[in-house]
């Protein structure tokens, strides 16, 4: 009985880690935007980097200079 309830415990942390969800945050300044909610952390850097190339066409983001800022985040790290 106790080997189960220790591979239930293991098998639902598991479950819970991979559905962590993320959040595409564009800021610029002390402004934040938020881009997108509640992505898989795939979903979330293919949709970063599409938004580094569109924001950097727009001058509104350049790494190199630190012009802006673009991230995924662990929705577990933020509240609204």
């Amino acid at each position: 009985m106790r080997r189960f309830g220790l591979a239930l415990v293991a098998t639902l942390a598991a479950t819970s880690a991979s559905a962590e969800t993320y959040r595409l945050i564009h800021a610029i300044g002390n402004t934040e935007r938020e881009v997108a909610r509640d992505l898989s952390k795939d979903e979330c850097r293919v949709r970063k980097q599409e938004l580094i190339e569109v924001a950097e066409a727009l001058g509104i983001h350049n790494e190199r200079l630190g012009i802006g800022s673009i991230t995924c985040l662990p929705e577990s790290l933020l509240s609204d």
